[in-house]
């Protein structure tokens, strides 16, 4: 099973790709993985620092948007380039919480080449689904 697939020509002036899972946390961790990999060359990318983060939400879509972008503003604001996720999601009381830790390190110009630049993830297309065990998300990062 792929992490994740890039979708050629699915979107004119964004970039779309699919992530998978074997469970709903898998499927979290590699969306960002997905992300990071759009971003730069993630096997370049040590894991070097830990980032804990956790997002809040109504529903899954809604927690994958806040955590991708949570992402994404760590780049733009502190050049951290994340390479690996441990998430766990509790979907207890009404709410979702998500808890992730982020591995990688701080972006290094000699080391890191940019291959895109993402302004955000946007809603466009993305439904979170589970077929046959396998959990999936399309996701449209705004380049």
């Amino acid at each position: 099973m792929d992490k994740f697939k890039v979708l050629e020509d699915e979107a004119t002036a964004d970039i779309a790709f699919v992530a998978y899972g074997k469970s709903l946390e898998e499927l979290y961790e590699n969306a960002g993985i997905g992300i990071f990999s759009l971003i730069t060359k993630i096997e370049d990318v040590d894991q070097i620092q830990v980032d804990l983060i956790t997002i809040e939400a109504e529903d899954r879509e809604a927690l994958m948007l806040d955590f991708l972008n949570e992402l994404v503003y760590r780049w733009d604001t502190e050049k951290i380039l994340f390479s690996d996720f441990s998430c766990s999601i509790d979907e207890s009381d009404g709410s979702l919480r998500l808890s992730a830790e982020c591995r990688g390190e701080i972006f290094d110009e000699d080391k890191h080449k940019i291959k895109a630049s993402i302004k955000a993830v946007t809603y466009f297309g993305m439904k979170i689904v589970e077929e046959d065990g396998i959990w999936k998300s399309k996701i449209t990062p705004d380049v």
